[in-house]
C-alpha cells in the first residue's frame, strides 16, 4: 500500500502565516517534518506567497519538540534545545527565546535539515531498540528461556550493552516517525522493525490460543488500554489492536486501564475471566496479583514481565519472551 504523507494542515498554517504578512518576525517549526520538508516546502511556500527572502526579511528555525509524554514540563525546561536556523541571527532569536524558559537551557544548533533529521533519529532510535528487545524475546521463546532474565543477565554491570525490555511498542509518535524517513530505495532496518513490533499483538494473542485452544466465548480480561505506562493516550496503542485481534476471535473481552475512565472498573473487568491479559505497565497493576490469581483464570499473560510466576498459585502464568 502506498504511503503518503498528508500536508494539509502544513499548507493551512503556511497561509494563515502569509495573511499576517512576516516581515521582521520570527517563524519557528515545532513539528515533526519529512526530512526537506522546510528547504523544499515551507521556505519556498512562504518566499513565493510573500515575496519576502527567509533569512533576510523575516527569520525562520526548525525547533523539533522532544518531550516525553508524561514528563513534557520536565523535560520541556531542562532538555537541550535543537534549534536548525536558516540563519545566524534565526539561531539567535530562537536561542534567547528557549532560554527564557531555562536561562541555563543547552542549545544545540543544526541546519534546518539537520534538526528535522535529528528529531527523526531520536524516535527511530527508541523504537529500533524496542524491536531488538522483542526479537530477543521471540528467540528465548523458541529455545524456552526466559528473556527477561537472560537480558538482566545480559545488562548487568555491563558498560556495553542496554538493551530494553521486551513489551508491547506503538503510539502517535515512534511508528509513524520511522514511516516518514523510510522512504528510500535502499533495504531498511525502519521495515522491519515496524512489521516486527506490529505484530507483537497478533503474538500475545496466538500465543493465548495455542495454551487454552478456542477462544471463542471465553471472556478475557485486558488490563490496560494506553499506549504507554501512566498515559491515557490509545492513539496507535497496541493494546487496541490486541482487543481487536482478540474479539474477532470471538472472545469477550473486559477493558480496564486505571488512567481511562471509559474502560470497565477493575472489579468489573476481572468478574470471571478464562484469561487476563496485563497489557500495559501501569504502576497501578503492580500489587494486583493476588486479586488476579482469585479471579479465577485459567491463564495470565503478562506482556511486561510486571510480576513473578510465583506470585500465582491457581492460575497458568506466561509472559512475552519467557518460553512454555
Amino acid at each position: 500500500m502506498q504511503r503518503c504523507v498528508d500536508y494539509s494542515q502544513l499548507f493551512s498554517a503556511l497561509e494563515k502565516i502569509s495573511e499576517v504578512n512576516p516581515s521582521e518576525k520570527a517563524i519557528g517549526i515545532r513539528c515533526t517534518l519529512v526530512p526537506g520538508t522546510v528547504s523544499d516546502i515551507i521556505i519556498p511556500y512562504l518566499e513565493e506567497r510573500t515575496k519576502l527572502k527567509a533569512g533576510k526579511d523575516f527569520a525562520l528555525a526548525m525547533c523539533p519538540e522532544r518531550i516525553l509524554e508524561g514528563r513534557a514540563i520536565d523535560e520541556l525546561f531542562n532538555l537541550p534545545e535543537i534549534v536548525g536556523g536558516v540563519n545566524e541571527e534565526s539561531n539567535v532569536i530562537f536561542a534567547e527565546l528557549f532560554r527564557k524558559i531555562n536561562p541555563k537551557k543547552d542549545i544545540l544548533y543544526t541546519t534546518p535539515t539537520g534538526a528535522e533529521l535529528a528529531k527523526l533519529f531520536t524516535n527511530i532510535y527508541r523504537y529500533l531498540s524496542f524491536a531488538l528487545a522483542n526479537e530477543f524475546a521471540m528467540w528465548a521463546e523458541k529455545y524456552g528461556e526466559d528473556a527477561h532474565e537472560i537480558i538482566k543477565v545480559a545488562n548487568c554491570e555491563y558498560p556495553r550493552c542496554n538493551i530494553a525490555k521486551p513489551g508491547f511498542a506503538g503510539g502517535p509518535c515512534l511508528g509513524k516517525d520511522c514511516l516518514l524517513l523510510d522512504n528510500t530505495t535502499f533495504i531498511s532496518m525502519v521495515s522491519a522493525a515496524w512489521k516486527l513490533n506490529e505484530t507483537i499483538p497478533q503474538h500475545v494473542a496466538e500465543s493465548i490460543r495455542k495454551n487454552i485452544g478456542l477462544l471463542y466465548g471465553k471472556r478475557i480480561a485486558v488490563l490496560g488500554l494506553a499506549f504507554k505506562a501512566g498515559s491515557d493516550d490509545t492513539r496507535l496503542s497496541p493494546c487496541v489492536k490486541l482487543v481487536d485481534i482478540l474479539k474477532g476471535y470471538g472472545a469477550i473481552v473486559q477493558v480496564h486501564d486505571p488512567c481511562i475512565p471509559e474502560t470497565l472498573p477493575i472489579s468489573e473487568a476481572l468478574e470471571n475471566p478464562y484469561v487476563v491479559v496485563v497489557a500495559v505497565n501501569h504502576s497501578e497493576f503492580g500489587n494486583l496479583a493476588r486479586e488476579i490469581d482469585e479471579s479465577g483464570c485459567k491463564l495470565i499473560y503478562d506482556v511486561w514481565g510486571i510480576f513473578d510466576e510465583t506470585s500465582f498459585k491457581k492460575a497458568m502464568y506466561m509472559r512475552l519472551g519467557k518460553g512454555t
